[in-house]
């Protein structure tokens, strides 16, 4: 059971709005959100798994809503959350993140979470000491070699120097959870790498904006987790269902 950080002030931001078509293609009928992990739908795990009680933000599609209630089901899990509905795919992840931005412009500390992977971690350690050490930013972290994930790569003084999506630059590959003391600070730097045009396969990634930040002399630290699991393929999810030990 991972040991729970509450913050009354915390927002968490799940954008789980993505096509799923992979998913689609090999035969799922429910979205991705619903598809079952161990008899769960897939958001509730990834939920469970965060282990954060905060304020949760979720954006999904109006479609799947309106087939599958799923702003119910959302507000029955985590009864005090906010759920924004979108029509159709955004040019990437942040573009959809940013459309939360009237509920995390602010200085409330962030979280904005994947919404297909199972981490086992201490979340209540690792969110005390991120919020201790007074990081502009943080990102959790288990070693990898594969490029199908993202890379964080540190300095000498432990702090990050650099991001890249789906190119390996270190051991250090991202669960695809990422944490801002200030909501405020992700925006800022959110606009300003899609202002820029910076995208990784035509699309605008939350990873990276941590580069617009760290350019800004901000301070990104990386924070191991105990394990990850990717849920975000039908591979990944059968390879989940085989091998995972609870």
């Amino acid at each position: 059971m991972n040991q729970i950080w509450t913050d009354p002030n915390i927002n968490v931001l799940i954008p789980c709005a993505g096509a799923g078509s992979r998913f689609a293609q090999a035969g799922y009928t429910f979205p991705k959100p619903l598809i079952e992990v161990f008899g769960k739908p897939m958001i509730q795990v990834v939920v469970e798994s965060l282990a954060i009680e905060g304020r949760f933000i979720f954006i999904i599609q109006k479609e799947h809503n309106e087939k599958y209630n799923m702003k119910s089901f959302l507000k029955a899990i985590r009864p005090n959350c906010e759920v924004i509905e979108i029509s159709g795919v955004t040019e990437g992840a942040a573009c959809t993140t940013l459309l939360a931005k009237e509920f995390i412009n602010n200085d409330n500390p962030l979280v904005i979470a994947n919404s297909d992977q199972y981490i086992k971690w201490n979340a209540s350690n690792t969110m005390y000491n991120m919020s201790e050490s007074k990081v502009d930013g943080g990102i959790l972290t288990f070693k990898a070699t594969h490029p199908k994930w993202s890379y964080a790569k540190s300095g000498d003084d432990g702090f990050v120097t650099e991001v890249a999506e789906k190119q390996v630059i270190s051991e250090d590959a991202t669960v695809g959870v990422y944490y801002w003391s200030k909501g405020s600070d992700y925006v800022k730097y959110a606009e300003d790498m899609i202002q820029k045009d910076i995208r990784v396969n035509n699309e605008f990634y939350v990873c990276p904006v941590f580069n617009q930040a760290i350019e800004d002399k901000k301070k990104i630290k990386v924070y191991d987790v105990e394990e990850m699991w990717g849920l975000g393929t039908p591979e990944d999810l059968d390879f989940y269902h085989n091998h995972f030990k609870n």
